[in-house]
């Protein structure tokens, strides 16, 4: 019987993939990858390509940033259906998605538009944040201190961020290019300049790492681009940052 997987593929780093991901990439007789009309080529593909089998069949599946939500929806039924009809004949279908297909992930619109009489398998992924609180060797959390994770959007605003910060005792910032003028002064006004680091491009070889802002405009920071706020501060862990 045929599977529709969706697969979380990590940020950029083929080898922190789970093993699992990576054998069930070996099996997919179709690969989607997913495509919102930016201009970059697909960061999953690269990650993945060396698992696939020579003879799998790749899909350029676009999920627009139309503003008319109703004209998205009736995008994402469509794709549903696409995935469907490879389903129907006994092919396994794989999605591949940056990050954890759960989080953020256009892997969810193309979830909820699947009939339920398939079968379904998701694979989690490490999260952009995950991975670079890592990769830095700054901690998420220690002790009773809370988390919490939010995504910049186009309509929301300083005061957004701001009540984010003050509400919490770390702040996860993901998609943080979107809104990078207003974060900044979030930033700025609750008196964290000295208690962030900004990841761009992690675990790729464009990767680098900024606790200035500072330094930075809106032009400087790519689309993948993550900020971690820690209100305890983060001077003492900067220790084993090269």
């Amino acid at each position: 019987m045929s599977k529709f997987y969706g697969i979380g593929v990590g940020v950029g780093d083929p080898e922190m993939m789970t093993i699992k991901a990576v054998n069930i990439l070996k099996e997919l007789d179709v690969l989607i990858l997913p495509n919102a009309g930016r201009e970059f080529s697909s960061t999953a593909y690269e990650i993945v390509k060396t698992y696939l089998k020579k003879d799998i069949e790749l899909i350029d599946m676009e999920f627009s940033m139309n503003p008319s939500v109703k004209q998205r929806e009736i995008e994402r039924f469509e794709n549903g259906k696409i995935v469907e009809k490879y389903l129907d004949k006994n092919l396994n279908v794989g999605f591949i998605t940056i990050g954890d297909p759960m989080t953020y992930s256009t892997y969810i619109y193309l979830l909820e538009n699947i009939d339920k009489k398939y079968e379904v398998e998701t694979v989690p992924g490490i999260s952009s944040f995950v991975d670079i609180a890592s990769r830095i060797n700054i901690p998420l959390v220690v002790g009773n201190e809370n988390l919490k994770v939010i995504g910049l959007y186009k309509k929301c605003d300083k005061d957004y961020i701001i009540k984010a910060i003050e509400e919490n005792d770390n702040l996860v910032v993901m998609k943080a290019s979107l809104k990078f003028k207003e974060l900044k002064e979030a930033i700025k006004y609750t008196n964290n300049e000295n208690n962030i680091a900004l990841v761009c491009e992690s675990g790729k070889k464009e990767q680098r790492v900024f606790f200035d802002l500072d330094e930075l405009n809106q032009e400087d920071v790519p689309y993948f681009s993550t900020l971690i706020l820690k209100k305890g501060g983060i001077e003492k862990w900067k220790k084993f940052i090269s």
